[in-house]
């Protein structure tokens, strides 16, 4: 009896540990961070650690297409969906209503939209003409610019050479404008014969390929006008209470929230777009005394952009154009180096290659979209390496106009924790 019983007790201990481990599976699971920063239920905000400074909140995308509902003000919900799981995108539709939308164009405007771009001297052009021999590397070699190999070069190979060796995407009407500001006699037949390229100005055509890129708005790497709006205590009310939405929102600390930089509105006319590019900047990649840029201890231009989260606004809803795309989103074999040898031309153009982008967010009013630009430290609760999954851009405004918002959430790493933000009202300096 006495040997029954035990094994009953011990078949009942069994029992007890086994469903206390699925328990505790399922709330790992359930709670865990995607960093290992800690558990937590999604929506408790901040966990606090020893030394009283909480940790970044991250949440959890689960799987695309994931839907939350959060109640982000007294009374009103907004539905949270995964965009993508690597980095984590979600969009909120109707985070901001018409009359918000509106008024942060209004604020901005009376604030003055300042351009992005530099004026563009058609002068620069011409003054390329006296340049004479032949550029160095590609554009040297006959073979470079005779894509069929038929021995003469003509308008589309002058295209042609434009992607694949300097990342310029010419129409017709910039090869002819090339030709005519160069004065480039060789192609007064339409093409130039391998004979005539010992006299072809290729030093001259490389230079004013390169004032096109950097001077010319549809050439550029971004093209648009912007305004800063504070977000402090003198803010707009549209603003102020933004912030505190986006508190509650993104759940983290107030000093956080109120140290972020201030927003910024932006508006693209037609043909306006902004490159690939990261929002923050790696840790690694800068030494290690650079300090946070929003700091107030930081030293322009030696500091490093600490933005940990971005929140996208759509002001308008574009006519055509204006996406928000991301290149290697869900990619899980992406590196940089391969994704740009596996595209012709600058993948990262993305007024000419939006649509080869793994994930393309269109735009409309009101819609939010939130992403991670760094991990969490896993040892440290605070900010770490920058997500390279986060390179984004906004593809070419082909008809209208496009304004978006961006607030850019600066947070700290381990050594910048006990540095105030200089956007702090209540900062000082440490």
């Amino acid at each position: 009896m006495e040997h029954f019983r035990f094994i009953i007790n011990l078949a009942a201990l069994f029992w007890l540990c086994f469903h206390a481990m699925a328990k505790l599976e399922d709330r790992r699971y359930s709670m865990s961070c995607e960093n290992g920063v800690c558990w937590r239920p999604d929506d408790e905000g901040p966990c606090e650690v020893d030394n009283d400074k909480p940790k970044l909140f991250r949440w959890e995308p689960i799987k695309k297409g994931y839907t939350r509902e959060l109640e982000l003000e007294p009374g009103k919900k907004y539905k949270m969906t995964t965009m993508a799981n690597k980095p984590p995108i979600f969009e909120i539709r109707n985070f901001l209503s018409p009359e918000e939308c509106e008024q942060i164009k209004n604020l901005a405007t009376g604030k003055g939209l300042h351009t992005s771009i530099v004026h563009f001297d058609e002068h620069l052009l011409e003054k390329r003409k006296n340049i004479e021999g032949h550029a160095e590397g590609a554009a040297s070699s006959f073979g470079s610019w005779d894509k069929n190999q038929d021995l003469s070069i003509t308008k589309d190979e002058f295209m042609h050479f434009a992607v694949n060796y300097k990342y310029a995407y010419l129409t017709e009407e910039d090869v002819d404008n090339m030709i005519n500001k160069l004065k480039l006699k060789e192609m007064d037949d339409g093409k130039v014969t391998l004979q005539e390229f010992s006299t072809f100005p290729t030093a001259s055509i490389d230079s004013y390929i390169n004032v096109l890129k950097q001077y010319h708005p549809r050439h550029k790497e971004r093209y648009s006008n912007q305004a800063w709006l504070p977000h402090g205590r003198s803010a707009d009310p549209v603003i102020r209470r933004l912030r505190e939405r986006i508190k509650v929102l993104t759940r983290l600390p107030e000093e956080i929230i109120r140290g972020s930089e201030p927003l910024q509105v932006v508006r693209y006319d037609e043909n306006g777009h902004y490159n690939g590019h990261y929002d923050s900047q790696s840790i690694t990649a800068h030494p290690r005394d650079y300090k946070c840029c929003h700091t107030t201890v930081a030293s322009t231009p030696h500091c490093r952009l600490c933005r940990y989260a971005t929140v996208l606004y759509y002001l308008n809803d574009v006519e055509e154009g204006g996406e928000t795309a991301f290149p290697a989103a869900d990619n899980e074999t992406y590196r940089e180096e391969d994704l740009v040898k596996n595209v012709t031309g600058d993948v990262f153009n993305l007024l000419q290659n939006c649509h080869k982008a793994r994930l393309v967010v269109p735009p409309e009013k009101g819609k939010a979209i939130l992403w991670y630009n760094h991990f969490v430290d896993e040892d440290t609760g605070f900010m770490g390496e920058r997500d390279d999954y986060t390179i984004h851009g906004g593809c070419g405004v082909t008809k209208g106009y496009k304004w978006v918002a961006n607030n850019w959430i600066t947070a700290p790493d381990l050594e910048n924790i006990d540095y105030k933000s200089s956007f702090d009202d209540d900062a000082t300096t440490t």
